[in-house]
């Protein structure tokens, strides 16, 4: 009888795994580790959503078998590893999409279409009602409303707010370039955290914010974007849609997987969540069971789980394939 562990017999896979990494990753993993615990009940996991750098140098100094990660492993990174990992040191893999929608909260918008302009428009302050004539022109079936409009934003770092930036500066309009941080400007209301958006749009009337689909789920309308094609409306398909027509590349630090920039059915605005692993672990029960999770997480029991909880999307085909092959590759010192 063999499990989710790439052919090892189920009864060897048993331990704790302990992982840090990004706050992204909590829903997902956690998705993930209750349906592979279920599956292999030997098993466990601890995960700590601490951030992506503090995952990588736990993984760097044996704190923590792999680590979530916001993007793909640098050769820099990968250098800093091998004490731990072996000559070759770790590698990361995509294994998650999170969609990244415009959230908002007036109970007269349904249907309303928004695009890179307007929306840079919004966010920096120069469009401030919901009647605007930016918004009219490519809404002409759309009463608008007469209401301010509330850009929140969260003012800590994060690689949500980083893609955010990134789609609205392929517009002219957004001058304030990409970056992990929202630009100050007047009129945004503010929260600390990125997980404090969803609570504060919910308790301001007129307000608009960049959320990932998890916090959003049906409790809030949602903007319809264009990615070069139609506009398109954020969903678990559409996001699939756009996962499918990513890139992959294979590297020496390990699978890298990139969104489309256009797209005419795909919703292509999300985060590539990755995990990395060693190469090389220091025994084989250990190696055993950071393959057995890593094969898993990639396997389509493990796919549909974090899709279906945790309403990520998943890697292209081709990423889940190459990125297979190297965890298969994970193996012991001795």
């Amino acid at each position: 009888m063999t499990g989710c562990s790439g052919g090892t017999p189920v009864s060897d896979v048993r331990g704790s795994l302990t992982a840090i990494g990004t706050p992204v990753q909590k829903g997902p993993i956690e998705a993930w580790s209750n349906a592979w615990s279920k599956e292999l009940t030997a098993t466990s996991l601890n995960y700590s959503p601490d951030g992506s750098d503090v995952g990588l140098r736990a993984l760097a100094t044996r704190q923590a078998y792999f680590a979530a990660l916001d993007g793909p492993l640098t050769p820099e990174q990968q250098n800093q590893t091998k004490d731990v990992c072996g000559p070759a040191g770790a590698f990361s893999v995509p294994v998650s999409v999170t969609s990244i929608g415009v959230a908002l909260n007036n109970p007269s918008l349904r249907n309303v279409k928004l695009t890179r302009e307007v929306l840079a428009g919004i966010f920096s302050g120069s469009i401030t009602r919901w009647d605007a004539r930016e918004i009219a022109d490519i809404n002409p079936d759309i009463t608008l409303p007469s209401d301010d409009i509330a850009p929140i934003v969260a003012t800590e770092p994060s690689v949500e707010t980083e893609a955010a930036t990134k789609y609205l500066s392929a517009d002219p309009a957004w001058t304030s370039g990409v970056s992990a941080t929202w630009p100050k400007t007047g009129n945004a209301v503010t929260v600390k955290k990125h997980s404090d958006l969803a609570d504060k749009v919910d308790k301001t009337p007129g307000g608009i914010a960049f959320m990932d689909l998890g916090s959003i789920g049906s409790r809030f309308e949602t903007a319809l974007l264009s990615f070069g094609g139609g506009y398109v409306r954020m969903s678990k398909d559409s996001a699939a849609v756009a996962a499918q027509e990513g890139t992959t590349r294979t590297l020496p630090t390990g699978v890298e997987f990139t969104l489309p920039e256009t797209s005419n059915q795909g919703y292509a605005l999300g985060v590539v969540g990755y995990q990395a692993f060693c190469g090389k672990y220091s025994n084989h029960q250990l190696s055993t069971l950071v393959k057995s999770w890593g094969t898993f997480v990639l396997s389509s029991d493990g796919q549909v789980s974090s899709t279906y909880f945790a309403s990520v999307a998943s890697p292209s085909e081709e990423a889940i394939r190459e990125s297979k092959k190297l965890i298969d590759t994970i193996g012991d010192a001795q």
